[in-house]
């Protein structure tokens, strides 16, 4: 079995059927393009929201920054790093995300993922969770199917962490409701579940199917 506490994209969102694929040397790699990559256009869902630098963002949010440096530790101790000195944030500012990535030497980038935080009522900043790339393409894909309903509601207050206390590790809640994100990886197709609630009705449910894939690497166990 791989090394579940170096693979810790495995266990920052619900995934399932893990131990069908890390056998052996296989090793999970995707190939998502960067979450800023400007090549995506529409279809990159971070496009909506606002970018900053981190020095504008922890200037402006200082309580941020100390949140930040917390939870960032245990991320590094497993090799990620900072995929650029920015941030993404929400209209009312109450939601930053800050991208990282896994990078090895011998097969160049393996995870992509968001930190998530949210300032709560007291204007406090707390770590809410980690969102991958198998997470953002599917909430991409939410996000097209729903458009229909764009000009009645605001769809980012479905699809993205709000700053409240989180309970569910396969989702999270968000202002209008909940967010439940179970991913399967397989060596041939990798397909992520998603279903959006509001309260306790399920507004939106579907199984994505990955439009990206799983290599095997004999370098790293």
């Amino acid at each position: 079995m791989i090394d579940l506490t170096r693979r810790n994209f495995i266990k920052n969102v619900g995934f399932v059927g893990a131990t069908t694929l890390f056998c052996g040397s296989l090793l999970a790699q995707n190939t998502f393009d960067n979450f800023s990559d400007s090549k995506n256009g529409e279809n990159n869902i971070l496009s909506h929201f606002s970018k900053s630098s981190f020095s504008d963002t922890f200037l402006l949010n200082p309580s941020l920054l100390d949140c930040y440096n917390n939870a960032i530790v245990n991320w590094e101790k497993t090799g990620y790093v900072s995929s650029g000195n920015y941030c993404y944030s929400s209209l009312d500012g109450h939601l930053k995300m800050f991208p990282l990535h896994l990078h090895t030497d011998s097969t160049g980038k393996i995870d992509d993922v968001l930190l998530c935080f949210g300032k709560n009522s007291n204007g406090e900043w707390k770590s809410l969770r980690s969102l991958s790339g198998f997470d953002i393409e599917a909430l991409t894909v939410a996000l097209k199917d729903l458009k229909i309903y764009s000009n009645e509601v605001n769809l980012f207050d479905y699809l993205f962490p709000a700053p409240l206390q989180q309970f569910n590790p396969y989702g999270f809640n968000t202002k209008k409701g909940s967010v439940s994100l179970q991913t399967l990886l397989a060596q041939e197709q990798t397909s992520t579940k998603i279903i959006i609630k509001e309260g306790s009705n399920i507004v939106y449910q579907k199984e994505v199917i990955s439009q990206h894939r799983f290599v095997a690497n004999s370098l790293l166990v």
